[in-house]
C-alpha cells in the first residue's frame, strides 16, 4: 500500500503542466508532437463495444504525461490534442478522486499489465465533470509501446450527477447529490476494504479476465510463486513443475470456457538465492466469475503453500505407522496391513505370516547395554528388509519379535523360501562398536491355501510354529501343521 507521503510526492510531481514539448517522459515520441488516434482491437477493454459505447483511449508516460489521444476524446470530454498533449492526467481529475487515482497508478506501475478498473470524475472542457471508468495498462516494458495505455469509458448514466444544479462547493454538492453520492463513497470504501483484506490473507490471490489476462495479484501470491506481476495466468504461475502444468491449464480452461470450478494440488520449483530449486507443495482453488446473464467474465484463484503442513502430516503418519527405532511397521499398522491382505485375497493366492523371535536378546542388553542393544535391533531390521520380497511387510510387534507378512502366496514353498533367507541372514554375528554379538532367531511360518483363518488366527499359527522351531534348536524355519502342535 502506498504511503500518504508517496501519494503526496506523486501528486505534486504530476500536478501542474509539463514543461517543454508535447512529448515528455518515458513513452514513445509522437510525430509532430501530437496524436489523434490510438490502435484499437486488442487494446479494447473486454466487454466494451466501441461502436455502442462512449469510450476513448489515451497513451501516457510513466509520469502520467499525456502522449497520444484518439478521435473520441473531443466527443466525450471536449478536449483536443492541442489542449491535452504534454499535460498530466491529474490536471483533469476531480480533486476528491485524485487520491484513489494516484493509488491506482502506483499499483499499476509496480508490474506490467492491467490495473484494477476505477471510476473517477474527469473535467470536461466546458468545466463540468464526467464520470469515466478507467483501466490503466502498463506497457512500459513492451518495446513496441513503452507507455501506459489508458482505456476510458463514459459511465455518467450509471453514476450520481457530478454537476448538480447550484453546486457551489463541496457542502452544496453533498446535499444536492444526497444518497447516490453516499452509495458511491460506500462502494469505494468496500473496494478499499477488499483490497486490504486480499493483502492480509495468508493466501495468494490471482484475478484474471475471460481471456486469462492478469487483472490483480496480491503480495502473497508473488511471495509463494516467486514471479513478479505477469500478463497471463500461465506466466504468473510459471514456476509450476512441468508434470503439473497440464492440470493447471485445464483448471483455468475449465473455468474460463466452461464455467466450472476446480480444486487441485500443484508443485512449485522455487530457486533460492544460490539457484538451488526447492519443491513446494500447494493447493489451488479456481473459481469462475460470471455476469448476471451467465457469461463468464473471468476467474479468481487462491493459492496456499501447504509444504510445511504436508511435511507435518507425513511425519505424524510415520510416527503413527512405524517403529521409531527400526523403521519397521509397528504392531497396529502390521495388523491393519494383514487385515487388508486377507480382505483382498483370493483362494489361489493367500497371505503367509512369518514369525521371527530373536534368541537371547535380553542377554545382549544386560551384557553390552541398551545402546548396543538398540544398534543390534537396527541391524536385524535391515537384514529382514533385505531378505523379503518386494511388497512384503516387515513389522516389529514386541521388543525382540518381528512379523513378516507375505501377500499373494500361491505355494507354501514361496513363504518357506523367504523364511529360509531370513533365518540364514539372522544366523550371522553382528559387529557393533568392535564388539561381535552372536545373533540367532527362531522362525515360524503359517499359510493356508483356503479362506477361513483370520489375522489373529494366522499369527497364532505362526507363533506356534516359531516355538516348535525354538524347541528344535536347529535354526531352521518351521511351517505350521496342526498335527505337529502339541
Amino acid at each position: 500500500m502506498t504511503s500518504d507521503t508517496e501519494r503526496g510526492d506523486l501528486a505534486r510531481a504530476l500536478g501542474g503542466r509539463a514543461g517543454g514539448p508535447a512529448h515528455t517522459g518515458d513513452g514513445p515520441a509522437v510525430p509532430g508532437g501530437r496524436g489523434v488516434k490510438c490502435p484499437s482491437g486488442d487494446d479494447d477493454v473486454p466487454g466494451v463495444d466501441r461502436a455502442e459505447t462512449r469510450c476513448t483511449e489515451v497513451r501516457k508516460s510513466a509520469a502520467a504525461v499525456l502522449l497520444e489521444i484518439d478521435a473520441s476524446m473531443p466527443e466525450i470530454l471536449g478536449w483536443s490534442a492541442d489542449d491535452l498533449l504534454g499535460r498530466t492526467s491529474l490536471d483533469f481529475i476531480h480533486p476528491d478522486d485524485q487520491a484513489i487515482a494516484v493509488e491506482n497508478w502506483m499499483q499499476m506501475l509496480s508490474a506490467p499489465g492491467r490495473a484494477l478498473p476505477l471510476r473517477i470524475r474527469h473535467r470536461h472542457r466546458d468545466g463540468s465533470w464526467v464520470w469515466v471508468e478507467m483501466v490503466n495498462d502498463n506497457r512500459l516494458d513492451d518495446p513496441a509501446a513503452q507507455c501506459v495505455v489508458a482505456h476510458m469509458v463514459d459511465v455518467s448514466a450509471e453514476m450520481p450527477d457530478a454537476n448538480p444544479p447550484g453546486a457551489g462547493g463541496s457542502g452544496d454538492t453533498e446535499v444536492a447529490e444526497g444518497r447516490p453520492l453516499q452509495l458511491h463513497e460506500a462502494l469505494r470504501a468496500r473496494e478499499q476494504l477488499l483490497h486490504r483484506l486480499a493483502e492480509a490473507l495468508p493466501l495468494g490471490v490471482l484475478h484474471v479476465d475471460a481471456q486469462g489476462r492478469v487483472l490483480y495479484t496480491n503480495s502473497m501470491l508473488h511471495s509463494i510463486v516467486g514471479v513478479p506481476r505477469a500478463r497471463s495466468f500461465a506466466d504468473q504461475l510459471a514456476t509450476v513443475v512441468a508434470d503439473d502444468a497440464s492440470g493447471l491449464g485445464e483448471a483455468f480452461t475449465s473455468a474460463l470456457e466452461r464455467g466450472r470450478d476446480s480444486d487441485l494440488e500443484i508443485r512449485l520449483a522455487i530457486a533460492d538465492g544460490e539457484g538451488v530449486k526447492e519443491t513446494r507443495q500447494c493447493t489451488l482453488s479456481v473459481r469462475t466469475l460470471m455476469a448476471d446473464d451467465g457469461s463468464v467474465t473471468g476467474a479468481v484463484a487462491c493459492l496456499a503453500d501447504v509444504t510445511d503442513s504436508a511435511k507435518m502430516r507425513e511425519e505424524l503418519l510415520v510416527r503413527a505407522s512405524f517403529d521409531k527405532l527400526t523403521r519397521c511397521y509397528n504392531r497396529a499398522s502390521t495388523m491393519d496391513a494383514l487385515d487388508r491382505m486377507l480382505s483382498v485375497a483370493v483362494e489361489s493366492a493367500r497371505p503367509a505370516v512369518i514369525f521371527v523371535d530373536l534368541e537371547d536378546f535380553k542377554a545382549v542388553n544386560d551384557r553390552h547395554g541398551h545402546v548396543v542393544g538398540d544398534g543390534f535391533l537396527e541391524v536385524v531390521a535391515r537384514r529382514l528388509m533385505r531378505s523379503v520380497r518386494a511388497g512384503d511387510v516387515v513389522g516389529r510387534i514386541g521388543g525382540d519379535e518381528f512379523l513378516v507378512l507375505c501377500p499373494q502366496v500361491r505355494k507354501v514353498e514361496e513363504a518357506l523360501g523367504t523364511a529360509t533367507r531370513i533365518a540364514r541372514s539372522l544366523g550371522r554375528p553382528i559387529t557393533l562398536r568392535t564388539v561381535e554379538v552372536p545373533c540367532r532367531a527362531s522362525v515360524g511360518v503359517a499359510w493356508s491355501p483356503a479362506p477361513g483363518v483370520d489375522a489373529d488366527g494366522l499369527i497364532a499359527q505362526a507363533d506356534a510354529a516359531m516355538y516348535q522351531a525354538k524347541r528344535s534348536g536347529q535354526g531352521r524355519p518351521v511351517l505350521y501343521r496342526p498335527s505337529a502342535v502339541a
